[in-house]
């Protein structure tokens, strides 16, 4: 179990319903910080961590504060330089990367607790993305909140999903969409949900824009709202929502169009038609294989999602413009 702490600041957002709060205990500041920037848009929540709570710690080896790893667990994610392993037994999940950051979720019982020993700034990013992130999915999908990591536009009331890993394009398109006139719903990340009259629902989690220096060429009228989380060798710039002149939030809105975008490095950007069976392959590994009842419920989500789109591959070139009335024309 999860052991209560001091606490020394605290925050509440409502995630589609949840209410969702985060504990940042002493020493741990500029962690809570990049964490509160990538919920901003979020509205207020209510009692803070009523259905999950998050507590960052930091470890000065003298107490109790640092997730123990599960004597039986097994892996359902291999992250460079560390490991997430799951215990069926316990119905725990656990994240460690390198030596000295490390998290332990309960799933059931909504509480995540992030540790950190002799906090530096290259350990901001990691601490408020994916040992964050990861159990906020795995949180998330055991109340009916199925996670994508995808980027989401919107467009007379239904979805434009951009899936991919980390390089395929997605901020650079979801950017480029907004500023055409799409609504906005993430660059990143989004979440899934059945409703009971509306069917299955894209939602939206308007975090912080990445963009990497590269993306950055594409919008130089950006380049002075652009801010660096962590330390000055992380390759990717924040950009707010907000600073994208024009962008809507859309919180929730019917599937549309699956786009599986990949940077060409040619000048023209192509469509190419797919299968709905292959779209759905590629979306699978977004479900953490933990407990087997929500696992089974987010991969229905996902099946859904690739049923009830037009599935495609794009070949992004470096003509935006024209990438976007390509797009444009999916759901007109």
């Amino acid at each position: 179990m999860i052991a209560p702490a001091p606490i020394d600041d605290e925050l509440s957002f409502d995630l589609h319903g949840l209410s969702l709060g985060v504990r940042g205990l002493p020493g741990t500041a500029p962690a809570l910080a990049a964490i509160a920037a990538r919920l901003a848009r979020l509205p207020a929540g209510g009692p803070p961590g009523s259905d999950l709570l998050f507590e960052l710690t930091a470890d000065d080896g003298k107490g109790d504060a640092w997730p123990e790893r599960p004597a039986h667990g097994r892996p359902v994610y291999d992250p460079p330089g560390g490991e997430v392993l799951y215990s069926d037994a316990l119905d725990l999940l656990y994240i460690r990367l390198g030596d000295r950051l490390a998290a332990l979720s309960e799933p059931a019982r909504g509480r995540t607790r992030i540790a950190v020993r002799e906090l530096r700034d290259e350990d901001v990013w990691p601490l408020s993305h994916p040992l964050f992130t990861l159990p906020l999915a795995e949180l998330a999908k055991r109340r009916g909140l199925f996670s994508l990591h995808a980027a989401g536009l919107a467009l007379g009331g239904r979805a434009l999903v951009l899936p991919g890993t980390s390089g395929a394009g997605k901020s650079t398109l979801a950017v480029a969409l907004a500023r055409a006139g799409f609504g906005f719903l993430g660059d990143d990340t989004l979440f899934l949900s059945f409703q009971p009259k509306g069917g299955l629902r894209l939602l939206a989690f308007p975090d912080e824009v990445d963009l990497t220096a590269e993306s950055a060429v594409f919008f130089p009228d950006l380049a002075p709202h652009l801010t660096s989380l962590g330390h000055d060798g992380w390759k990717q710039r924040q950009l707010q929502a907000e600073r994208l002149a024009g962008a809507r939030l859309v919180w929730a809105c019917a599937p549309g169009a699956l786009v599986f975008p990949r940077v060409s490095g040619r000048t023209e950007s192509r469509l190419i038609p797919m299968e709905r069976d292959a779209a759905l392959l590629e979306l699978a590994p977004n479900v953490l294989l933990t407990e087997p009842r929500s696992s089974q419920a987010h991969f229905d989500a996902l099946a859904a999602l690739a049923a009830t789109s037009d599935c495609y591959r794009l070949e992004t070139g470096r003509d935006l413009p024209a990438a976007a009335r390509l797009l444009r024309g999916l759901l007109e």
